[in-house]
C-alpha cells in the first residue's frame, strides 16, 4: 500500500511535449482523492455477487489505465477490465437562476474469480460517509 505509481521527479521540455514523450502521472496518495466514492444503488447492488463488478464515480481527468493501477495497488484485487462513462450532467435551478451540476466519471471495475473489495473505507459519499452509522441523540 505504501508503494507509490510513477511519480514524476522532472519538468518536461517543449519538446518533449510536442512529441508525446510526457505524460502527466499521478503519486498513489493523491490518486486515492480522484476517487470520489463509491455507487451503491439497487442495480449496482445486484451486479456486485453476479458479475464481480463494482461501480465507482472518479475524477474525469483519470484514465482506464490509471484507474485499473489505483484499484490493484490500494484494495490489492487482480482486475480484469475497467469501463467508463461520463453521465449527462443534471440541470439544477435555484430560483430564476439555472446551473448545473459538476461533471463525473463513473468506472465499472471487473474483479478476478473470488476477489471482493471492502466498502469499509468510509468514502465520503453526496449522503453521508459509506460503513458510518448515524446515531441519533434522544
Amino acid at each position: 500500500m505504501t508503494e507509490q505509481i510513477k511519480k514524476q521527479t522532472s519538468i518536461p521540455s517543449k519538446d518533449e511535449k510536442k512529441n508525446g514523450d510526457y505524460k502527466k502521472t499521478y503519486s498513489l496518495k493523491s490518486m486515492i482523492d480522484l476517487v470520489k466514492y463509491p455507487v451503491l444503488t439497487e442495480k449496482t447492488s445486484i451486479i456486485i455477487p453476479k458479475n464481480r463488478q463494482y461501480t465507482f464515480d472518479v475524477d474525469k481527468r483519470l484514465t482506464k489505465t490509471q484507474i485499473k493501477k489505483l484499484f490493484e495497488t490500494l484494495f490489492e484485487v487482480n482486475v480484469i477490465g475497467v469501463n467508463t462513462h461520463i453521465p449527462p450532467r443534471k440541470t439544477v435551478r435555484v430560483g430564476l437562476a439555472r446551473g448545473h451540476r459538476p461533471s463525473y466519471k463513473r468506472a465499472i471495475i471487473t474483479l478476478k474469480e473470488n476477489q471482493t473489495i471492502n466498502y469499509n473505507l468510509n468514502f465520503a459519499t453526496p449522503t453521508g460517509a459509506v460503513g458510518v452509522t448515524e446515531v441519533k441523540p434522544k
